[in-house]
């Protein structure tokens, strides 16, 4: 049981992974080279070899140099590092475990009171958000059966924490399994975080001691294969955590993968349950951080009745909009190259993969020649389920007041705190009060 290993033995691990990095790059620079973050950065003029070599030097308990330190601290997951490495290592995992040993080095405060506060800020806005949308009976849904099985479930569902704040994706897919007749376990939100804040921030034993609760969490269902939502969950708990944990343990528990990969395998289950046609000329609005997801959602799009992809040709960057944070600027410059490609491809929708860009972008539709949706609701279409955005008219009322009188019966219903809804609004909408 993971309760056995120390908090030193945690940092091992990580140390441990970083020596056999080191001894497997041959600070060679092709990673450096296909990241999509080094120009924006101001990184250009930058040796991708020293660079390197400073990132090496980080996760062996070295300084690095402030090039380094600056890529780390940009990187976005995009993953463009990982088919560039010829060397058996995975790149991404490399530069993010050299931020976090960056991080580390950087300043005198406590580790915990590094990621604290927006942990506490994510917590409260994936508390509050769900409940101004659902009512009680529903959101019972996203909790673990308590019913006495006699067989697993044939996959555990990890949601994560954030796509929770848009729980139409997430009851879509709910939805979905039940058509297929797939049995499931529902896992996820903020008691079983996958501990990404912890870990980009330096917080590697904190980050474990989470991860490996929310492991074990997902493993008592007993079920070998966990499908999870959200690309950052994916690659915290299947790129950090999971390697972790076998290594300190011998064995991991169960295999994570991709929800829309699993569902693109059952494509042809779902065209045969298909009852109407979705008229709508689509652009999508992609992240390379996982190619078999774009993939396995173009699949999918094609056995949708009437749906027609148009493929827009923009940068593709990132793992989810949240992660291009630490360069406003660029991350304004490619939302509004792809807005204005989006409109001069004279397409209907465009739609969203994941949910923190479905939360970025679902109101810049209004006033424009498209819509803004997400991928789910284009299938759910095709498949006869509801799936009504109630984030997005949450944020296109804007007004917190508004907001509350909008909402009142699914305050009353959950029993929230009105002061803590206002914080919590503010905090997601930047809205404020007349």
């Amino acid at each position: 049981m993971s309760e056995t290993v120390g908090t030193a033995g945690f940092l091992d691990t990580f140390r441990a992974r970083g020596a056999a990095i080191a001894d497997a790059c041959t600070r060679c620079g092709d990673c450096f080279r296909a990241c999509p973050m080094v120009e924006p950065a101001g990184l250009a003029a930058a040796d991708p070899e020293e660079v390197t070599g400073a990132i090496v030097d980080l996760i062996t308990g070295g300084t690095g140099n402030a090039d380094a330190i600056r890529w780390a601290d940009v990187c976005s997951g995009s993953g463009n590092c990982i088919p560039a490495c010829q060397h058996g290592i995975n790149p991404r995992f490399m530069v993010q475990l050299a931020r976090g040993f960056a991080r580390r080095n950087a300043g005198s405060a406590p580790l915990p009171t590094r990621w604290r506060e927006p942990f506490q800020n994510m917590s409260r806005g994936v508390r509050v958000l769900s409940r101004l949308q659902l009512p009680p009976e529903t959101l019972a849904r996203f909790a673990p059966s308590h019913e006495p099985r006699t067989t697993p479930p044939d996959v555990v569902f990890y949601t994560g924490c954030n796509v929770l704040k848009t729980p139409h994706i997430a009851l879509l897919c709910l939805d979905i399994f039940d058509l297929l007749g797939v049995d499931y376990e529902v896992m996820g939100g903020v008691g079983q975080c996958c501990g990404v804040y912890q870990y980009r921030a330096g917080d590697f034993e904190t980050n474990s001691k989470v991860a490996y609760a929310t492991i074990d969490g997902l493993a008592s269902a007993g079920a070998s294969t966990v499908l999870s939502w959200c690309p950052s969950c994916q690659i915290s708990i299947g790129e950090v955590s999971l390697p972790n944990y076998e290594m300190q343990f011998g064995a991991k528990p169960f295999d994570l993968n991709p929800f829309l990969i699993f569902l693109a395998d059952r494509a042809d289950q779902l065209a045969a349950l298909m009852k109407h046609r979705v008229e709508r000329r689509i652009a999508l609005h992609e992240r390379p951080v996982f190619p078999g997801v774009v993939a396995a959602v173009k699949k999918l799009l094609s056995i949708i009745p009437g749906a027609e992809l148009v493929d827009i040709d923009v940068p593709r960057v990132g793992t989810q909009a949240n992660s291009l944070a630490q360069l406003p600027k660029f991350k304004r410059e490619l939302v509004q190259r792809e807005l204005q490609a989006v409109s001069d491809a004279g397409v209907t929708t465009l739609a969203t993969i994941y949910h923190a860009c479905h939360r970025e972008i679902c109101d810049v539709g209004e006033g424009r020649s498209f819509e803004v949706v997400n991928f789910m609701e284009l299938l759910g279409e095709g498949l006869g389920l509801d799936s009504a955005d109630l984030y997005k008219r949450l944020k296109l009322i804007r007004d917190i007041d508004d907001i509350i009188v909008e909402t009142a019966p699914f305050i009353e219903a959950n029993r929230l705190d009105l002061d803590t809804v206002r914080n919590a609004l503010a905090f997601e909408f930047g809205a404020k009060s007349v």
